[in-house]
C-alpha cells in the first residue's frame, strides 16, 4: 500500500506519536527483509526509513481532493437531502404492523454488552472501508473532526457513545457520509456512488449485516 506515496510530498505519522514531513520513497518488503530482515514495505523520508507497522497515519498536506472539516457543512447538509441505504442486522424495514416483537428484540440488541459489541462490528467495518478512502469522523455534533482516527481510539469511541452524542463521518472524496444514531442498530449511508456502495455491501456481508434501502427509494 506504501508504494501509492512514491514520489508524493507526505506527512506520515508514526505510532509513537512523532510527525515526518518529506518526499516520499517507497521500497518493498524485499528491500527490508535483505537489508533489516523484516519482510514490510517501507518508505523512505529523507533519511528517515519507516516500515509499514511504525506508521500511524499518512496524509497528504493540502490535499484539494480530500476537502477540510470547515468545508463539510454545506456537503453534509446537500447529503442529507440524498438518497441512503441502511446499513442493518435486519435484511429489510419492518412494516409499521407487522407480526413478532420488533421493539422487544431491538431493546434486546441495546442492552449494554450487546450494543457494545454490534458497535465493536460497525467500527471495523468503517474501519476496513477507511483502508480505501479517507475518513473524518465527529462525535460532537459536527463540532470537531478527526481525519484518519486511530483504530482503537475510534473504536472505543464508538463503543461508549451514549446521550445526546451521535458519529458522522464523511468521506468527501466521494462526497458521501455515514451516521450512527446512539439508540440506533443500524448505519445510515448518505448518496454513496455505486464503487462506495458496492464496498460498503461487501463489508457489510463480510460482517453480518444487510444494506436496504427504504421503500421508495433508491434501488
Amino acid at each position: 500500500m506504501l508504494h501509492r506515496y512514491e514520489g508524493k510530498k507526505i506527512r506520515v505519522t508514526t505510532e509513537d506519536g512523532e510527525v515526518i514531513t518529506g518526499i516520499a520513497e517507497s521500497l518493498p518488503s524485499g528491500y527490508g527483509l535483505h537489508e533489516f530482515d523484516r519482510a514490510e514495505e517501507s518508505v523512505q523520508l529523507g533519511d528517515v526509513l519507516l516500515f509499514k507497522s511504525d506508521v500511524r497515519k499518512i496524509e497528504i498536506p493540502g490535499d484539494p481532493e480530500g476537502g477540510e472539516p470547515e468545508t463539510y457543512g454545506e456537503l453534509m447538509a446537500d447529503l442529507l437531502e440524498k438518497p441512503y441505504w441502511i446499513v442493518d442486522i435486519l435484511p429489510e424495514q419492518v412494516p409499521e404492523n407487522a407480526d413478532g416483537q420488533y421493539f422487544s428484540v431491538e431493546r434486546y440488541f441495546l442492552r449494554p454488552a450487546r450494543r457494545g459489541a454490534l458497535r465493536r462490528r460497525y467500527a471495523e467495518l468503517l474501519l476496513r472501508l477507511n483502508c480505501y478512502e479517507d475518513m473524518a469522523v465527529s462525535f460532537d455534533s459536527c463540532v470537531t473532526w478527526e481525519k484518519n482516527p486511530d483504530p482503537e481510539t475510534f473504536a472505543a469511541a464508538l463503543e461508549k457513545m451514549t446521550g445526546n452524542a451521535f458519529l458522522r463521518a464523511v468521506f468527501p472524496a466521494r462526497r458521501a457520509m455515514i451516521d450512527m444514531e446512539p439508540d440506533d442498530t443500524s448505519l445510515t449511508v448518505y448518496d454513496p456512488d455505486g464503487e462506495l456502495l458496492g464496498m460498503v455491501r461487501k463489508l457489510a456481508a463480510a460482517g453480518g449485516f444487510f444494506v436496504w434501502s427504504p421503500p421508495g427509494g433508491p434501488e
